[in-house]
């Protein structure tokens, strides 16, 4: 176990398993407009479908559209040739170019299957049964052997290639022979995920028109040194330097009202003055909740209003 300050991502009923962050947390605090984002519709009666290409399951009372859910495993490009393993869900909506596509990333510990935990489809179904435009939902595993904790980036030895994974390999997996254009394609994530979504969105902006951090970070935290240490490392993955390439993003930033990580309290907001000092304009939610997949499932709702304002309209056939 790490010292100073525990991260920890479990899903609801699994294991805990501690992460800790060693980082000082400087708050700057500045006048934002917030949005409070309370849970819509909350998690009960929620189902999980873990089963692979079959319907997702669970919902309200009355009959709404299923997705399905599908399993794809993948060659993660990484020095020790595992394969990883990446949760997806389909909207019953045509397959084309224009449906939209958001890739997850989850936070550490964690994993693809946190989804299931909280009836991650059943609350997308009822979300686009409520007239919010479908999108397909992408989940990779973002573990390693090499550097457990891997900030969702590519490590300075060349030996774990996550962000290029997320970036060639998942997009052109997912998108088949339907590649979307970045407006119709979108980066979110949780915890380190957020960092994660952040920083790949700065980084490739002409992938990501729309770009969503829940309870993120955004600056490096590496304890298990995917920089080596090295400061070109640190600063090519900050976001907080990053900004300017962000002007053309819809950002959303979502900070847990029960927040206690010191690596995190206060991120958003300190990250939201600084972009808007950059030319950019996003939007500060506060969820109720903690740090944790709750948390995370009651803002589907939100996450998925907030996404409709930022796809571009539906071709006609």
């Amino acid at each position: 176990m790490r010292a100073f300050s525990m991260r920890s991502e479990s899903a609801p009923g699994a294991p805990s398993t501690a992460g800790s962050q060693v980082r000082r947390r400087g708050r700057l605090r500045a006048p934002v407009t917030v949005l409070i984002a309370a849970a819509l519709f909350g998690l009960a009666g929620a189902e999980s479908s873990a089963v692979a290409s079959s319907p997702a399951r669970g919902g309200p009372a009355h009959a709404v559209p299923a997705g399905r859910v599908e399993i794809l495993q993948l060659p993660s490009g990484d020095a020790d040739g595992r394969v990883r393993e990446v949760w997806v869900y389909r909207p019953p909506a045509a397959e084309r170019g224009d449906l939209p596509v958001m890739y997850f990333l989850h936070g550490y510990p964690g994993g693809d299957r946190n989804a299931e935990s909280i009836g991650l489809p059943s609350l997308l179904d009822q979300a686009f049964g409520r007239r919010h435009r479908p999108f397909v939902v992408a989940i990779p595993d973002g573990g390693s052997a090499i550097h457990p904790d891997t900030e969702w980036a590519d490590s300075v030895d060349g030996r774990v290639r996550l962000e290029h994974f997320v970036t060639d390999t998942l997009v052109r997996a997912v998108e088949g022979p339907h590649p979307r254009g970045r407006r119709h394609r979108a980066i979110a994530g949780f915890s380190m995920g957020g960092y994660g979504a952040m920083n790949i969105a700065l980084r490739h902006p002409g992938l990501y028109g729309q770009v969503v951090s829940i309870a993120g970070y955004f600056h490096p935290d590496d304890p298990d040194r995917m920089g080596g240490g090295q400061a070109g490392w640190a600063s090519a993955n900050s976001p907080d330097r990053l900004l300017p390439n962000g002007r053309r993003m819809h950002v959303l930033l979502v900070d847990a009202a029960r927040e206690r990580d010191p690596l995190i309290k206060g991120e958003a907001s300190r990250f939201a003055h600084l972009a808007r000092q950059a030319g950019l304009h996003p939007t500060l939610a506060v969820a109720p909740g903690g740090h944790d997949w709750p948390m995370v499932g009651s803002q589907v709702p939100t996450v998925a209003h907030f996404l409709d304002r930022g796809w571009p309209r539906r071709r006609h056939p």
